[in-house]
């Protein structure tokens, strides 16, 4: 069941990001697309629950946990997302992304939130070498309009949903679900977006999201669906194991990119996706031993 919320969540990303690259090029900026699909996300959930008669706590630790995870697990990387995508070549920015597994384990051994073994070592570095494989087959990241200013920009990403993951895995408050939180989050977020508007005057040009309204569609339900499977994921599982779906999600974006944007898919690009089943094949053996010995994971 958790591998295929691991599937299904690097799907989601991987059609996520497909879908800012479509808003960003049919010239819909950042400051129209964030509020727009916040607001979707925002009135997905709040019926869900409004069905369920079942609200997000408001307490005052369940109340600090949804700002800090919504903020740095979704408003920061989310508006730097929706920067980047139109920016780096669809493969080179999952590429970047795809750091966050490597990041993710280092900061959770760090911090004494999982501990470090052969086994998970060898499934992240399987999964970078699927990476690095995807942007030797591109080697679009230096050239042409694409400056290292945008590549750092993009490495700010990865370094957030990390550090958001482990936190969400460490500091999960009591009484609190997965659906909760994320309606929690967008909740806040949708309040937040509007007064920004209404502040910033930005609000006078959310008449153009209707001009790619599918891309901001999609973009609002792939976010809202993949938060919910990323929280329960990171919840029930750890930091590390969800922090895999970036892999999933790079090989998707390349299929994703050869299709509707015209990116380069070669063998080496095919190859990847064999090197991150073993990833994958890895991570599942590790799960399977500690289970039979009894470990933590």
């Amino acid at each position: 069941m958790k591998y295929g919320l691991l599937l299904l969540l690097g799907v989601l990303w991987s059609l996520r990001l497909a879908a800012m690259k479509s808003a960003g090029q049919s010239g819909i900026p950042p400051h129209v697309v964030v509020p727009m699909s916040v607001l979707g996300i925002a009135v997905l959930y709040s019926a869900t629950s409004a069905m369920r008669r079942n609200w997000p706590p408001i307490d005052r630790p369940a109340i600090a946990f949804y700002c800090l995870s919504g903020l740095f697990g979704f408003v920061l990387p989310f508006i730097l997302e929706i920067m980047v995508t139109p920016r780096l070549p669809l493969f080179a920015f999952a590429v970047i992304i795809s750091t966050m597994p490597i990041l993710t384990t280092l900061l959770a051994t760090y911090l004494g939130v999982e501990d470090l073994n052969t086994r998970r070592v060898c499934s992240v570095l399987l999964g970078f070498g699927a990476a690095v494989l995807i942007l030797w087959d591109t080697a679009e990241l230096p050239a042409g309009n694409v400056t290292w200013t945008w590549i750092l920009v993009a490495l700010a990403v990865p370094a957030l949903y990390a550090a958001n993951t482990v936190f969400v895995a460490a500091r999960w408050p009591d009484g609190v679900d997965a659906l909760h939180v994320a309606n929690a989050q967008a909740l806040i977020l949708s309040v937040a977006a509007l007064a920004g508007g209404l502040v910033s005057g930005s609000i006078i040009e959310w008449h153009m999201a209707p001009s790619n309204m599918a891309a901001i569609g999609t973009i609002s339900a792939c976010e809202g669906l993949a938060l919910l499977v990323y929280l329960k994921l990171t919840r029930d599982h750890g930091p590390t194991l969800v922090s895999l779906a970036n892999f999933i999600a790079l090989f998707m974006a390349a299929i994703l990119g050869a299709v509707f944007f015209g990116d380069r898919f070669s063998w080496l690009s095919a190859l990847a996706g064999f090197v991150l089943v073993a990833a994958l094949i890895m991570r599942n053996q590790d799960e399977r031993y500690r289970a039979s010995h009894g470990s933590a994971t």
